[in-house]
């Protein structure tokens, strides 16, 4: 395990560097349709005298139960309080009821819901991925209106790595082990095999065209020195008070009446962490 500096490189954190903001997708152009997986959407209120507040799509989450959805936590650090909605790909949506986030050095967090999604659960891992082990990264990335999948490969375990605008620690290091890779889009998508979830995507190599490349690195959170904590919280919140349920139907409140909105609404340009 060692620490690394990677800011230079990354596409994915909320704060890289100008243009280069970091977010998740893969850029395999066929859509999975996995209830389990669903795209974060925040609302962005308007400015006083800017018209009406628009919703925008951010990151990408994954059930884990009783209500509780795992994403990552540069996706909510700049906003825990954030109105808004989960959406599948049939368009079940689910207003936010509250975020729960571990620490600022650990990019996870949880997502408590309120109804409307009908979703299967993934399983959190009790021990890591291990060198050489391949796994999948299913994501929706900003120019797609679906979600898509890459495989990735783990090459490193790294006790830190400074993103420039965050430091997060015990991530896997990870190569794209085919054409498919992150690139600008959605952070904080599982990474898994079958029905265990072992990572979250953090960030992946700098990637603005969202272009194919194989080999090209990918860093990812590990999931089992926080299952305790994912465990526990989902334990000891789960289920609505008054004002949760207020504010999931607030958030819900805000989602188009028509169609399920697509991407090009407003996309999360402001979630890369370009290392993705």
């Amino acid at each position: 395990m060692a620490a690394a500096t990677v800011a230079s490189v990354v596409t994915g954190l909320p704060h890289a560097v100008a243009n280069d903001w970091p977010s998740l997708q893969a850029t395999s152009t066929t859509p999975v349709k996995d209830n389990r997986i669903a795209a974060l959407w925040q609302v962005i209120t308007a400015a006083s005298g800017e018209g009406a507040s628009r919703v925008r799509r951010e990151c990408t989450a994954s059930y884990v139960g009783d209500g509780f959805w795992l994403t990552a936590h540069h996706c909510v650090s700049q906003n825990p309080s954030m109105d808004g909605y989960l959406e599948q790909f049939d368009g079940q949506r689910a207003g936010i009821a509250g975020i729960y986030t571990l620490s600022d050095t650990d990019d996870v967090a949880l997502i408590e819901v309120g109804p409307g999604i009908d979703a299967d659960t993934f399983e959190v891992a009790q021990d890591p991925l291990d060198i050489g082990q391949q796994a999948t990264l299913t994501g929706y990335g900003e120019t797609h209106d679906y979600a898509s999948s890459a495989t990735t490969t783990i090459v490193a375990h790294r006790d830190e790595i400074d993103f420039g605008s965050a430091v997060y620690t015990d991530l896997f290091e990870a190569l794209s082990a085919t054409a498919s890779r992150s690139c600008s889009g959605d952070s904080g998508a599982p990474v898994y095999i079958g029905s265990t979830i072992y990572a979250i995507h953090t960030g992946g190599g700098y990637n603005p065209s969202c272009v194919d490349g194989k080999d090209m690195l990918m860093w990812h959170t590990n999931i089992a020195p926080r299952a305790t904590w994912i465990k526990s919280t989902i334990r000891m919140n789960a289920g609505l008070t008054e004002s949760e349920e207020s504010k999931a139907a607030a958030g819900l409140g805000a989602a188009p009446l028509d169609e399920p909105v697509s991407s090009d609404v407003d996309q999360g340009s402001n979630r890369p962490l370009t290392v993705s």
